[in-house]
């Protein structure tokens, strides 16, 4: 890729840092404090598949019960809520996180279900959070994961928004966004994983009768290339909100009365994030989350 840039585009890259570097140094929180709430897959695209031949239940369905608690916790703290789809809709991944910044939200949060990487496997569980790792050993590498994640040139977003030709600038400008929601990313994922933690075990401790309902495994915050935080332009994170195959996870996740504490620990992570940005414990909140 030729970095050979023109001095129209390194006054725009200048430009887009100082605005960046500004918007961070105020620290204010926006009044209309806005979230997307993104449930993982739908349509076509099931996700993974929970079936033992009696019952067969599928990630974008649990996902969608999931998302839609909460938005209406968002929404009963007077949190400005949406989701990226309401129905059985297939979205690609692009479209999810265009919608969220079209809407200039100011989190973006997607919900997934976990899956055992072998076959068979049904002890596997516990609830673990991604942030984007926008670091790499190898430059190329990384560029390359760039490339997939922006659109080609003269083609659309949803809403017919058309993207740039010049790919040059659309991968810098992501660069810059990507490093400045880096740590605000990382304390958005540390407290949903924190909350999502603390509630599962208060399941348990309400439950101790089943042997099903117990603690679900802290799996910590972890850093991948996920394509669908890569589009966001604002701090986000990826929930795992537990494996489908384990009998544990998947009786809170199929229950009424899970999934709505669910929803109320991910909207009390969003609003401690949200108070945290304007908080004096921002640092010491981060210095103490640790992401492997």
């Amino acid at each position: 890729m030729d970095f050979k840039l023109s001095s129209k585009v390194l006054s725009t890259v200048i430009c887009a840092l100082a605005c960046t570097c500004g918007s961070q140094a105020s620290g204010a929180v926006k009044p209309n404090f806005k979230v997307v709430i993104d449930p993982g897959h739908g349509g076509a695209d099931h996700g993974t598949i929970f079936d033992n031949g009696k019952i067969r239940i599928a990630e974008k369905d649990v996902t969608l019960a999931i998302a839609r608690q909460v938005v209406q916790k968002l929404k009963a703290r007077g949190i400005s809520a949406a989701l990226t789809r309401n129905s059985d809709l297939g979205l690609g991944l692009q479209a999810r996180t265009a919608l969220a910044n079209k809407s200039k939200a100011n989190v973006f949060i997607s919900i997934h279900m976990n899956s055992a990487s072998v076959k068979g496997v049904t002890d596997a569980g516990g609830i673990e959070t991604y942030i984007l790792n926008n670091t790499s050993n190898s430059l190329s590498q990384r560029l390359a994961h760039f490339e997939n994640a922006v659109q080609s040139p003269g083609s659309t977003l949803a809403g017919g928004e058309e993207v740039s030709d010049n790919l040059d600038v659309e991968l810098i400008l992501k660069d810059l966004r990507l490093d400045a929601n880096l740590s605000e990313s990382k304390l958005l994922a540390c407290a949903l994983q924190g909350s999502l933690t603390h509630v599962s075990r208060k399941i348990a401790s309400k439950t101790r009768s089943s042997p099903t309902l117990q603690t679900m495994k802290d799996r910590g915050v972890k850093q991948a290339l996920f394509y669908i935080l890569m589009g966001a332009d604002m701090p986000s994170a990826l929930v795992e909100a537990g494996f489908l195959g384990n009998a544990r996870d998947r009786s809170i996740v199929l229950s009424q009365e899970g999934r709505e504490a669910m929803g109320i620990a991910i909207a009390r992570a969003v609003e401690q994030f949200r108070q945290s940005k304007v908080s004096m414990e921002t640092s010491s909140a981060l210095s103490r989350c640790k992401v492997n």
